[in-house]
């Protein structure tokens, strides 16, 4: 990879992540983002130049523009993955078991309000 990951922004990450589930639809994409259709062409020709992500005209309504990860950028989304859960590991090892389990259930708070949240 080569690190490409390293030089993507926040906003490119999250819409790979959103596309590690399947092509979405720009406009899909910037409705979650709350980001204009202006800012989602220049972050998507930004992927689409590195090789990340590839558009595809929807089948049943060509006016509709998809995106979808590359093989590229398939490989380069388990490489962030992956760097960022030994970042997190080597953050927490030096927790003790005390601060692992009060940090465990404040994430299970955390989730229990933002699923009330939906």
């Amino acid at each position: 990879m080569g690190g490409v990951t390293g030089n993507l922004s926040r906003l490119h990450l999250t819409i790979m992540g959103m596309l590690g589930e399947g092509s979405s639809p720009m406009s899909e994409i910037g409705m979650r983002l709350i980001a204009p259709k202006s800012q989602m062409t220049h972050l998507v020709d930004h992927l689409v130049s590195l090789g990340i992500v590839d558009r595809q005209p929807d089948v049943k309504d060509r006016r509709v523009i998809n995106i979808a990860l590359s093989d590229y950028g398939r490989a380069a989304l388990r490489e962030h993955r992956e760097l960022v859960k030994k970042n997190i590991m080597n953050k927490i090892s030096s927790l003790t078991k005390e601060d692992l389990k009060a940090l465990s259930n404040a994430l299970v708070t955390l989730k229990d309000i933002g699923a009330k949240l939906e």
